[in-house]
């Protein structure tokens, strides 16, 4: 509680709590944003991120699709607004006040029931102007498509504002031009899903670590000059 009194004070009121916790909101969706765009540029994150876009075709269940040895980078970009969260909520609930909780478990379940649709097999688009705010599920298709236009586009799954700032949205009006899914031939394809999901991460670790200590670059693990979805 300390710390909640060091950040709000003591006389924060109900309206200042639900700008507030607004704000987290915010912040906790530019985090994943952020995180998701290290999966792509970041050779040795995209090792474990490949697997999740090695899928040929949308399902209710590619959202899933996922090694849990990517969250080892990727989680410690989350971890100071998750942090800031849990303070705040405890802080809140405390002094009495609900709403920000409510805020926070319907922003979750919002985003989830998203993320969900944005991996189906169903064309959803939503009007104008809300899809100025929240993004159409099917447009995160275009972030899985294997047209090279698309590329490194549409990483937020929950609001538009991310993509929009740092130039990474695509409309709906580029869906047409989606052929298939998938980054093409990748080796999570070529084993079964047991071997892809547990060994294949770190077999492609290993040997881009091996390759880099090779040519004494390092950074090579961090940083390159190709497009990510195209390893």
């Amino acid at each position: 509680e300390s710390i909640y009194v060091k950040i709000l004070g003591n006389n924060i009121n109900r309206l200042d709590g639900i700008l507030v916790f607004s704000s987290v909101i915010l912040l906790s969706d530019l985090a994943e944003y952020i995180a998701h765009r290290v999966a792509h540029g970041v050779p040795i994150v995209w090792d474990c991120h490949e697997f999740h876009h090695s899928a040929t075709e949308m399902t209710g269940v590619s959202n899933a699709r996922n090694v849990p040895l990517q969250a080892v980078f990727t989680f410690p970009i989350e971890i100071p607004i998750k942090a800031l969260t849990g303070i705040l909520l405890a802080g809140f609930i405390q002094r009495g006040q609900f709403l920000p909780l409510f805020l926070w478990v319907a922003f979750e379940g919002f985003k989830r029931i998203m993320d969900q649709l944005a991996h189906s097999s169903t064309l959803m688009i939503l009007p104008k102007p809300i899809s100025y705010i929240f993004m159409s599920p099917s447009i995160h298709w275009l972030h899985h498509s294997n047209n090279e236009k698309h590329f490194d586009s549409n990483f937020g799954i929950c609001f538009t504002f991310w993509d929009r700032m740092f130039g990474t949205y695509l409309g709906e009006e580029h869906l047409k031009d989606i052929t298939s899914f998938g980054v093409g031939p990748t080796e999570y394809n070529e084993y079964n899903p047991f071997i892809s999901y547990c060994f294949v991460p770190l077999m492609k670790i290993f040997r881009r670590v091996k390759k880099s200590y090779k040519k004494r670059n390092l950074l090579s693990l961090m940083t390159h000059s190709y497009n990510s979805q195209r390893l």
